[in-house]
């Protein structure tokens, strides 16, 4: 099991922690020796080192490699950093080893085994876009992955809740679609909002495009009798398993691995709807309002 406390407490820094702010938008080469960035550069005793002097050494890699320029700057030319644990809004400014996810769409193998190898922080290293979504983004759509160079891509998302009760969302960056822990919370918070603002205390429900199953589990933490859990992508399907497990809920759900628009339910009190940014939904959306006395679009 995830040791919750030990986790958010290893995000916060130690009392001795400086931090160093690197300018953004100047060439890096002209505010660090590149020659002096190592493992040991500014980390403080406690095993951190500021986020800005982690992505220096990172950039510092992609410079001697050649897949950004002689002059890049850490605004323009950084790899999206992604936290493999995120707890709700506090994103750490101080990184420990091993808990940092690389993402950018010129990684190579060769730049992979040295950010592994010569950055502490980092644990994994993955070639895609950000631009580009991942997992499944509607029933026309292939599964699409990033590619995994090195490491491990697993990472933790725990939302607080206005429950008292912790949401916790294990997922595969290389797979699962990129959204952190406060961007969930924030859903979180808007399905919370709904139901009192419209006396919907319990009941059926659908959690129609489920994902890795924020939502539906919420919902059965809520004082839902059952949540119907459905998913296009099988991927999505397998990881809402452990994450049920992991959320301590082993009944008052069933699970579908179907298009929305395909799924065989005659009726529910409530229907989530929570797809990708510009999917179209006006299907979803009609068929959802036939079979739900209510229907919420996350």
């Amino acid at each position: 099991m995830i040791d919750l406390d030990e986790k958010i407490n290893s995000l916060k820094e130690c009392e001795k922690c400086r931090d160093i702010q690197v300018k953004k938008f100047s060439p890096l080469k002209d505010l660090i020796d590149l020659d002096e960035i190592d493992g040991e550069y500014m980390k403080c005793e406690c095993g951190k080192r500021p986020l800005d002097i982690v992505m220096s050494h990172i950039l510092k890699i992609m410079i001697e490699s050649g897949i950004v320029p002689e002059k890049a700057t850490l605004r323009r030319n950084s790899p999206v950093p992604l936290s493999a644990f995120y707890y709700s809004s506090l994103n750490p400014q101080f990184i420990a080893e091993d808990t940092l996810i690389l993402l950018h769409k010129d990684f190579t193998n060769d730049v992979a085994s040295r950010l592994i190898n010569e950055v502490p922080e980092v644990k994994c290293v993955l070639k895609g876009s950000p631009q580009t979504p991942t997992g499944q983004f509607d029933k026309d759509s292939e599964i699409n992955h990033f590619e995994i160079l090195e490491g491990n891509d697993e990472q933790i998302n725990v939302m607080r809740t206005l429950l008292n009760e912790k949401v916790v969302i294990v997922k595969n960056q290389s797979k699962h679609h990129i959204e952190v822990a406060m961007t969930t919370e924030q859903k979180l918070l808007r399905l919370h909002n709904y139901l009192n603002n419209n006396g919907i205390k319990k009941g059926i429900a659908i959690d129609a495009m489920c994902g890795l199953g924020a939502l539906g589990i919420y919902l059965l933490k809520y004082g839902f009798e059952k949540v119907i859990f459905n998913d296009i992508n099988p991927e999505m399907i397998e990881t809402l398993k452990k994450n049920l497990e992991i959320n301590d809920v082993d009944d008052g759900f069933e699970i579908y691995n179907e298009a929305f628009e395909d799924l065989d339910v005659e009726h529910a009190d409530l229907c989530v709807i929570d797809a990708y940014p510009g999917a179209d939904i006006s299907e979803i959306t009609k068929k959802a309002e036939m079979i739900a006395d209510n229907v919420i679009i996350i």
